[in-house]
């Protein structure tokens, strides 16, 4: 229950107010009930002084409407998220239709979601849709619109992830659009697959320069400007690189779902000790059980992950243990890679529409076996959990590039 509540001038429906028994000041404004059953926006100014309550207020609301464009005032039944969410709602009874051989219902026959389908568009709507078209009418979201969603995605995403999030986009619009909420689908622009959509991996001296800073920025300490209290986690991140180059794992569910249970050590015919991985969560099935690793992986696992998070049951988590928000710790781990990789200089390549994101240091570790192993490609999409297409087209198109420099250095380095 709030006790006290002051107006900010010229900021729409913005109030500072207080909560009983609370010295500090939150904020709060409407931003439509696409948000919440209210469809109010509320923030903690982490202050008990009124002025800089009143300045903290401010900054919250202009970052929000600078991150979050909304239409006011639409009407509930006409907001994108509404919309969405009835057709997330008719793709659910179509799962579980599908499960029980039901399929009475002819409203969503045109929804052709499958259960793995759906939970990934389900993500991909709660990463950027909803907070770009969420609270827009739907009926006037128009081409431009798309275009701009566009080029959002455009700095951060490949051709191939654009397409899909516009597919999804699509969708939704249509879905309106037959359940006559919209007379017209806006013009979606077409996405250019024939560019080159492979990863650019990231040589090994440039992985190492990567964990080295990691490493350094770990044991500084944030400036007094910075919300974090320390930059230790920063170490771990460092661990992710390496066992992402090596083990090959995507950085994604694949990886981060990853616990001590899964971890099983074995020894080969030459008495040499490793690991092999059994993991919960694969994209694709390589008719394997386990997944077997190298060395590398072998001294991150018992050198460092296993002396940071000790395992006592085998359901701990191997990676950020302490936080059981996955999505929340994939998010984090990419955002601190991609500081340091911009900070490096290597994150982008040729120009700021590519970038060698988490990824790149997959496409590294399978050029880099091809390279320096016997290993048959058949044999490399097994350990990597991928298909012998996916990889040529994906992770190593460049594997040519990479040989003719290794070629170049082994002829004529010492000349």
């Amino acid at each position: 229950m709030s006790i006290k509540r002051i107006k900010i001038d010229n900021c729409d429906s913005l109030e500072i107010f207080k909560y009983q028994n609370s010295n500090k000041w939150y904020c709060r404004f409407y931003v439509g009930l696409y948000l919440n059953s209210s469809g109010n926006y509320i923030r903690s100014t982490k202050t008990s002084s009124q002025q800089k309550a009143t300045k903290v207020a401010k900054e919250i609301w202009h970052k929000f409407h600078r991150t979050n464009p909304l239409d006011k005032d639409v009407p509930k039944e006409m907001s994108f998220h509404y919309i969405a969410n009835q057709y997330f709602s008719f793709a659910d009874m179509k799962v579980e239709s599908t499960h029980h051989n039901k399929m009475k219902n002819e409203e969503y026959y045109h929804i052709t979601l499958g259960e793995k389908e759906l939970r990934k568009s389900k993500s991909m709507y709660d990463l950027h849709i909803k907070s770009f078209f969420g609270g827009k009418n739907i009926n006037l979201i128009n081409g431009n619109d798309i275009e701009m969603f566009q080029f959002k995605l455009h700095a951060k995403y490949r051709q191939s992830t654009i397409s899909s999030y516009l597919t999804l986009v699509k969708q939704i619009m249509s879905f309106a659009h037959k359940q006559a909420i919209i007379t017209a689908l806006p013009k979606f622009p077409k996405v250019d697959r024939s560019k080159d959509d492979s990863f650019v991996p990231y040589p090994e001296n440039e992985k190492n320069d990567i964990t080295k800073e990691l490493r350094r920025l770990s044991k500084t300490k944030p400036s007094s400007r910075c919300s974090l209290q320390s930059y230790e986690h920063y170490a771990e991140v460092a661990d992710i690189v390496n066992f992402i180059y090596h083990s090959g794992f995507r950085p994604g569910k694949e990886m981060y779902v990853l616990k001590h249970k899964h971890f099983t050590k074995m020894t080969n015919t030459k008495n040499q000790e490793f690991y092999m991985i059994d993991p919960p969560h694969r994209k694709v099935d390589t008719k394997i059980d386990m997944i077997p690793t190298n060395e590398t992986v072998k001294d991150i696992y018992e050198k460092r992950i296993s002396k940071r998070y000790p395992s006592e049951t085998g359901e701990e988590y191997i990676f950020f243990a302490n936080n059981n928000n996955r999505l929340q710790v994939r998010n984090m781990v990419d955002k601190v890679f991609r500081k340091v990789s911009k900070k490096l200089g290597y994150y982008y390549v040729d120009d700021s529409s590519r970038n060698k994101s988490l990824y790149s240091l997959r496409a590294a570790g399978m050029i880099g076996m091809d390279i320096h192993t016997n290993a048959s490609l058949d044999d490399i999409t097994r350990v990597h959990n991928s298909s012998p297409n996916m990889a040529t087209k994906r992770y190593m198109k460049r594997i040519g590039r990479v040989k003719s420099v290794e070629l170049q250095e082994r002829i004529f380095s010492k000349l």
